[in-house]
């Protein structure tokens, strides 16, 4: 799987780049582009007249804008951790690209034509262009790398909250930021101006729905369900090294649970430990969608894993019932079943629900046609089908 995913991301990079030798210079670059690419960057940045321009009035007003320090600035300002990190290290020269380099990395910069891609000698060439060099160098002063921080700080902070939870009240996130944060504190109307600035891209992870932060691809009926579920439940928060890991839509706690399904499959399906940490990693998910037992055990099927008793299989389903136990649901604000129902302990009304899985329940193999999370977007973008098309599945 590595190498066709390796494969596809390469095929994806050259779709994008530019065949023939890296130019460094923007003046060079932009003329050498089609009209029509042209006219995509024009109508990027907005620029009127757009559509009776002959293509060098196109390329000027595109490097004039490009080279804008106001323009420059906002789109910076509006760039995500990972992307800023990867720019900076071109900047600095101690990022080598590879023809695998994840595209979500610089596409936004491609987008915006601070960036361009060159395929030549079987290599592909990341080029940041003079120009844009010489721009940023100016740009480059203490109030700037402050306001980058922030920027880059607040989203983290909107995207953990998403991950770790799907709805949230601005009011309760800024509660959150301001006690892990008592030296730098935030305050909603702050938080809401990057929010809307941050959705000026297409692309986010998150929305603001009927004034609740909100994971983007929700449903109707289930955002107003996880709405109505979350009411009165107080929010589980981790301290802030642990709550920022939840910025990465891929990460979640390896609990002793889910070690001891790993080593479970890894023992009686004599499995290596890559693919162990991937049916680990699709079973995970699952209990945090709160999927069903059925779906949970399809990913031994897709990967041809059949019990060879029954004992074994109420073995396996005892293991995954532990999992879900133990699994932070948004449906919970964050908490898993296990600690919730120990908070209700000692209070009045209805605990959480039982686990939905029988221990004693007979195992049938499942038959499905499903997309596992794991694997490459059939989409062609190079990413994990849970982080492409898979998000809204």
């Amino acid at each position: 799987m590595i190498d066709v995913t390796h494969q596809m991301l390469e095929e994806h990079n050259i779709k994008h780049a530019i065949i023939g030798e890296a130019m460094p210079r923007l003046a060079d670059i932009l003329p050498s582009l089609a009209k029509t690419r042209l006219a995509v960057l024009a109508s990027t940045y907005n620029i009127s007249g757009r559509s009776k321009m002959k293509k060098e009035e196109l390329v000027a007003a595109v490097q004039d804008r490009i080279e804008d320090p106001e323009t420059l600035q906002a789109t910076f300002l509006n760039s995500r951790p990972k992307e800023w990190e990867l720019f900076r290290s071109l900047l600095d020269g101690s990022y080598q690209p590879s023809n695998a380099t994840p595209f979500g990395y610089y596409s936004y910069f491609l987008h915006y034509g601070m960036l361009f891609t060159f395929f030549a000698d079987n290599r592909l060439h990341l080029v940041i262009p003079d120009e844009v060099k010489s721009a940023f160098r100016k740009l480059d002063q203490p109030a700037f790398r402050k306001a980058l921080h922030r920027s880059h700080e607040l989203y983290n902070y909107l995207m953990a909250a998403t991950n770790l939870y799907g709805v949230i009240p601005p009011a309760k996130l800024v509660e959150i930021i301001n006690a892990q944060n008592s030296e730098d504190p935030v305050s909603e109307e702050e938080l809401l101006q990057h929010l809307e600035q941050f959705l000026v891209r297409k692309d986010q992870y998150f929305e603001l729905r009927r004034g609740v932060i909100a994971s983007y691809d929700m449903e109707v009926n289930e955002f107003d369900e996880l709405s109505n579920k979350v009411q009165e439940k107080p929010y589980y928060v981790p301290d802030k090294q642990e709550l920022l890991k939840y910025a990465d839509p891929d990460y979640f706690e390896m609990t002793p649970q889910l070690a001891a399904l790993r080593d479970f499959v890894t023992k009686e399906f004599r499995l290596d430990r890559e693919i162990a940490e991937y049916l680990v990693d699709d079973i995970q998910l699952g209990c945090s969608m709160e999927a069903s037992l059925e779906d949970l055990l399809y990913e031994f099927e897709r990967r041809n894993l059949e019990f060879k008793s029954q004992k074994q299989a109420q073995q396996a389903v005892a293991l995954i019932a532990d999992v879900y136990d133990h699994t932070r649901m948004w449906t919970n604000a964050g908490h898993t079943l296990d600690e919730l129902r120990r908070l209700q302990v000692d209070k009045p009304g209805n605990p959480p629900e039982a686990t939905p899985f029988i221990r004693g329940h007979v195992v049938k193999q499942a038959k499905s046609t499903k997309i596992g999370r794991n694997e490459p977007c059939p989409c062609g973008s190079g990413l994990k089908y849970k982080k492409c098309c898979g998000k809204s599945s």
